[in-house]
């Protein structure tokens, strides 16, 4: 049983509230229908597709491709994970574990404004239609979940105190995965960005001071921006890219249009696209509202080359027994990662995303992948291999065979019933298919 319960967010919030169709886009009986009972607890199959739909976009899958059995596997896969989850959830409430109100409270205010943020008051209340709900119904269903969150949580976290991991333990752990990858594994980076030489960016340059004094001398940012933008994504808007959070885009960029005051425009940003002007129209709590004009800079086949060059000699260094952390923090051109030693993220072996995937899939504990170029630069990564990660991927792992037997045990204590083998459920979702 891996433990994926999703997380109170406020995008899944938000996606809770656009999963209901409006009266004339699906039928009312549809969404009430149940698809599993445990106990006291029920899962709707408005519940299940949405969770399937999310998990599917965390896989970077599109069920437009996948089969009719593909999708069936997969939301039975989920409808599991589901029921599991629940029954974990009255375990806790049989073993009187307790939330504090005030922490659900406090985060279901919190989400409930950053909803609000982000409405006006005529696309909440068309959402709260097309739910079917008023906002005191929604949110006392978004506090049940929450609570139920807490809940588990606690559960997973009162079985991982009670694990006492060994270094003989760790020891077979790592002997384990010495040739590949366990189920979940924390990964490592060196960033080496892929530039082109000094001679192009000076000639960029040169161009972006020609339209720096179009700039000051008056001329409108949107009409130089159409007339020398080289971002056919924004060009013909004069430039605008609306508004976006904080944390979705490439980290210079971000990083020079918060330093901005509204109206102000920057020096030229230099990334991966090219060289930048960024005007600031509006900051927000956690968005940002830019303008930009874009002046690509060409790399060349040598650039790549260089940074790989690069790479390959701080690979062989790390392999050869050099601190790879300390290669990170001296060498890395990802600032993010750097301060920490490259440390990057956890990633899932079942999940990993298709653009790091081919370069990691072989490889075990403490390897060092081979260089590789991604749009972001030229990357090296590392299956981190310390005693501290490993005990937690220990721990994780033992967590799991408990709650899996958790599950088991109090399974036969109470009521679970699954009805997603109803015909009525795969005819249901092809009609909904066939009408999209």
């Amino acid at each position: 049983m891996t433990a994926r319960y999703l997380a109170p967010g406020a995008g899944l919030l938000l996606s809770l509230m656009m999963a209901w169709p409006s009266s004339g886009d699906a039928k009312p009986e549809l969404l009430d229908r149940i698809v599993a009972v445990i106990d006291e607890e029920v899962v709707l199959w408005s519940e299940l597709t949405l969770r399937t739909q999310m998990d599917l976009e965390q896989q970077q899958r599109n069920p437009g491709y996948m089969t009719e059995l593909q999708l069936q596997s997969e939301m039975q896969r989920v409808l599991d994970e589901m029921v599991d989850e629940r029954v974990i959830v009255l375990k806790a409430q049989e073993d009187s574990v307790e939330v504090d109100n005030q922490q659900v409270e406090d985060m279901l205010g919190a989400e409930f404004s950053r909803i609000r943020d982000q409405m006006s008051e005529l696309e909440f209340g068309t959402m709260l239609s097309r739910s079917g709900m008023s906002e005191r119904q929604l949110k006392a269903r978004y506090r049940k979940q929450i609570r139920h969150r807490l809940l588990y949580d606690q559960m997973v976290q009162k079985l991982a105190y009670s694990q006492f991991i060994t270094r003989r333990q760790v020891d077979e752990f790592r002997s384990r995965f010495q040739t590949s990858l366990p189920a979940r594994f924390s990964v490592s980076q060196i960033n080496v960005k892929v530039t082109p030489d000094d001679a192009v960016r000076e000639q960029t340059l040169e161009r972006m001071a020609t339209i720096q004094d179009l700039l000051a001398a008056s001329q409108d940012f949107g009409e130089v921006a159409q007339a020398h933008s080289e971002d056919p994504g924004s060009a013909d808007t004069g430039g605008s890219l609306g508004c976006f959070s904080t944390g979705t885009m490439i980290p210079e960029f971000e990083r020079a249009a918060s330093e901005l005051l509204p109206g102000e425009v920057s020096d030229p940003v230099l990334t991966v696209f090219g060289y930048h002007l960024i005007q600031l129209h509006e900051k927000r709590e956690d968005e940002l509202c830019a303008s930009h004009i874009l002046l690509r800079v060409q790399s060349t086949g040598d650039d790549r080359d260089r940074a790989l060059g690069v790479l390959r000699d701080l690979r062989q260094r790390a392999v050869d027994g050099e601190d790879f952390a300390q290669l990170a923090r001296d060498h890395s051109q990802d600032p993010g990662s750097a301060r920490q030693g490259g440390l990057w993220q956890v990633l899932e072996r079942d999940l990993l995303p298709g653009i790091v995937e081919p370069h990691i899939r072989h490889l075990g504990l403490g390897d060092v992948s081979e260089p590789f170029v991604l749009e972001t630069g030229a990357h090296i990564l590392k299956i981190n291999d310390d005693y501290s990660t490993l005990e937690s991927l220990v721990r994780e792992e033992l967590v799991e065979v408990r709650m899996a037997e958790v599950i088991t045990a109090f399974r036969e204590l109470i009521h679970v019933e699954v009805r997603l083998e109803d015909e009525w459920l795969w005819d249901s979702t092809q009609t909904a298919e066939g009408g999209a």
